[in-house]
């Protein structure tokens, strides 16, 4: 049965702004939702600036208060001052969004070097750390906020190949589960959205078989192998889009969420069932 447009509940959130960190498929995604509903965002990249300046520059030409910031997340310094700026650039910060992470090689752990481990958990789980480490008392200092990591549902339902996306996550999302026992109090609610198969290459199962079947390097045959165990999990029979993830991560920011915290949501079409 659908909800009749004047029945829905429009999301509503505290003064301020949010911090977006990524500005790739999901957190570009994220930064338009925000963005859109009024509600002032600051959006970090690292490398690629064109993306985020391109993103703040046609949605501020819409009306919408968005700023792009470089943020590398290996700079310690750079991300404590990274969140103390954009507080102060949006009056107040009620909610941060993690949507980082490097780009992951398909690889089973006997193939790993463990230099390799140790470089995507410094970048990713450290580095989420980092970012929700300096937002906490910013958060705090105006009465509580959201925090949000995406993660991933390889952590959920094994995907062979994944694990240098899983490890790494499996570690945020202890992050969000420790911080929402301990932050509660102080107005502070920490949750996760696992990602599934979101955006990127392809829009339909077709499309992705016919992207993976032009491969022609090595990774070819592992590529092709990892997607069909992929689509044969996913009940909904597509990808899902950016902006269907955007959606929960806003519920997960609004006031309509404020006794939801220590939770990890879905964004897979049912891939872990």
């Amino acid at each position: 049965m659908s909800v009749p447009a004047a029945a829905a509940i429009a999301l509503t959130y505290p003064a301020g702004g949010v911090l977006v960190a990524g500005c790739g498929n999901i957190g570009g995604a994220v930064a338009r939702r925000f963005a859109l509903a009024g509600v002032p965002v600051v959006v970090t990249y690292r490398d690629n600036a064109e993306r985020a300046e391109g993103l703040a520059r046609e949605l501020g030409a819409r009306g919408a208060a968005i700023h792009a910031q470089r943020l590398d997340f290996d700079d310690a310094a750079a991300v404590k001052d990274v969140v103390a700026a954009s507080a102060e650039r949006l009056g107040r910060l009620h909610t941060v969004v993690y949507c980082s992470g490097p780009a992951i090689p398909f690889l089973r752990v006997r193939e790993m070097a463990p230099e390799i481990l140790a470089q995507h958990l410094q970048s990713d789980t450290l580095g989420c750390f980092r970012l929700f480490h300096h937002a906490i008392p910013a958060l705090t200092a105006c009465g509580g906020g959201a925090l949000i990591a995406c993660v991933t549902i390889a952590n959920h339902r094994t995907l062979e190949t994944d694990g240098l996306s899983a490890i790494p996550k499996a570690a945020v999302e202890s992050l969000m589960r420790q911080v929402a026992a301990e932050e509660a109090g102080n107005g502070i609610r920490a949750n996760a959205v696992a990602i599934g198969w979101v955006g990127g290459f392809a829009e339909s199962f077709a499309q992705a078989r016919e992207y993976t079947a032009a491969m022609t390097g090595p990774e070819g045959p592992a590529t092709r192998a990892l997607m069909e165990r992929l689509m044969s999990f996913i009940r909904m029979g597509r990808p899902g889009s950016g902006a269907e993830a955007a959606n929960i991560v806003a519920f997960l920011a609004s006031q309509q969420a404020s006794y939801v915290t220590g939770c990890v949501v879905p964004a897979d079409g049912g891939a872990i069932l």
